[in-house]
């Protein structure tokens, strides 16, 4: 294993990884990678007299030149650049073989990580189907948003173009220089490099794409980042430290399969993480809830809530209008003291046990209030009541001076009723 490991172990359980995911994690589902993509194009372009142009191509794929082997296919047949996008955008939908058994791919593992963005170079939405987040994937070039926002939700970033709309899909030299050469681009870019550390997964590092990313633009690169990578030699783990400032975590495939030594590694950055969660006089949770989070301030509360499920939820029960304006206050109070407990570092699962308290004590409540008397609006009355003074037992450790106050904690029941996934309600109408 690794000498890095125990490195990269202490960065996940302090928050500091964004991992980036390459191809390879796709291969399992019949997602062809860039080479075959590429000889596919060939396939249908360079017919007739044209087979010196396949020959050319495989040239260039053999060096993973797939730059050159786009720019030969230009040169000497009639397809365009929107050409291959759609090419590629059909082949990689058509392709696709969604698989039920969760141990042959590393999607479902990844989903189980404590990580709150994900960037990729893939063109398809596999990452966001296992990941189930909230929020759709969105294109780095597209945002439009406060960027310092962008590491608060679960959510997929993806760098170079998706099949969903195939006008995006980066592939050939010009259309990778005209992306990265977008200033704005650059600067989101340097703002996730200068605050996170990077773990390169589903690479083999013959990827063109990647080491022309990061050898070009290597002061966004000057921190320390990670990448798992399959069977390597002494070489190219030195290689890939002198030449692109990467640490290598190794496995080795001759008994095993990618998948397998993947989970293997995901699965001891969580026991790692959890067992420094587990043992208050560790260093890492001396530190836990030090930053103080302050909440929200008189202007967070201007915001529009009716277009929220939540809201909804109450509006259906025809629960009285002050009674739904106060608890869209509760919720902007949780809202921003969930928002500001991740940028504290807390992790994920202790937030998550806060929310299963709170759901609980809804339960109770439904059982002993709702079901006995049927009114949704003492229902609700008697919910907020009873989350003033929640305990929250051992997760008052974790927190440390974070604790929620008593708004912050009768919102966090309306956080859980805007989860489309949480059963909710204020009664018997569903939205």
């Amino acid at each position: 294993m690794s000498v890095h490991l125990e490195d990269l172990c202490k960065d996940y359980s302090d928050n500091k990884i964004v991992p980036f995911i390459g191809a390879g994690l796709s291969i399992p589902f019949n997602v062809p990678d860039w080479s075959n993509l590429i000889r596919s194009i060939a396939d249908k372009y360079a017919v007739d007299d044209l087979d010196f142009v396949k020959l050319a191509v495989e040239k260039d794929l053999q060096r993973y030149d797939y730059w050159q082997a786009i720019d030969t296919l230009k040169n000497y047949t009639t397809v365009q650049e929107e050409d291959i996008q759609e090419h590629i955008a059909n082949t990689i939908n058509t392709r696709i073989e969604m698989i039920e058994n969760e141990l042959l791919h590393n999607y479902f593992d990844l989903q189980k990580m404590d990580f709150n963005l994900y960037l990729t170079t893939n063109y398809e939405n596999i990452l966001q189907e296992y990941l189930k987040c909230k929020l759709n994937p969105i294109l780095l070039k597209d945002i439009q948003f406060n960027i310092q926002n962008l590491f608060d939700e679960r959510r997929v970033l993806q760098l170079h173009g998706t099949t969903s709309n195939y006008g995006t899909i980066v592939i050939s030299r010009d259309s990778y220089r005209t992306l990265y050469n977008d200033k704005k681009y650059e600067s989101l870019l340097q703002l996730i490099t200068g605050s996170k550390k990077l773990l390169f997964m589903g690479f083999s590092f013959d990827d063109q794409f990647i080491r022309t990313l990061i050898r070009e633009h290597r002061q966004f690169f000057m921190s320390k980042h990670y990448i798992i990578l399959a069977d390597p030699t002494q070489e190219k783990i030195k290689e890939l430290r002198e030449e692109y400032g990467l640490l290598t975590i190794p496995y080795k495939t001759s008994e095993s399969t990618h998948a397998i030594e993947i989970r293997k590694i995901l699965e001891q950055l969580n026991r790692h993480k959890q067992t420094n969660l587990n043992n208050p006089q560790s260093q890492e949770n001396q530190t836990l809830g030090n930053s103080i989070v302050v909440g929200a301030g008189i202007d967070d509360f201007n915001k529009n809530m009716a277009n929220n499920l939540f809201y909804k939820k109450l509006e259906i029960e025809n629960i009285d209008q002050s009674l739904i304006e106060l608890s869209s206050a509760f919720y902007v109070a949780s809202e921003e003291y969930i928002r500001e407990l991740k940028k504290a570092g807390i992790p994920l699962n202790i937030i998550d046990a806060m929310l299963g308290k709170v759901f609980i004590k809804y339960k109770e409540r439904y059982v002993d209030t709702y079901k006995k008397h049927g009114n949704s609006e003492e229902f609700l009355t008697i919910v907020h009541s009873s989350l003033e003074n929640l305990d929250y037992g051992r997760i008052k450790q974790l927190l440390n001076n974070n604790l929620a106050d008593e708004d912050e904690t009768r919102g966090l029941i309306h956080i859980l009723a805007d989860d489309e996934k949480m059963k909710v309600w204020w009664g018997e109408n569903r939205c």
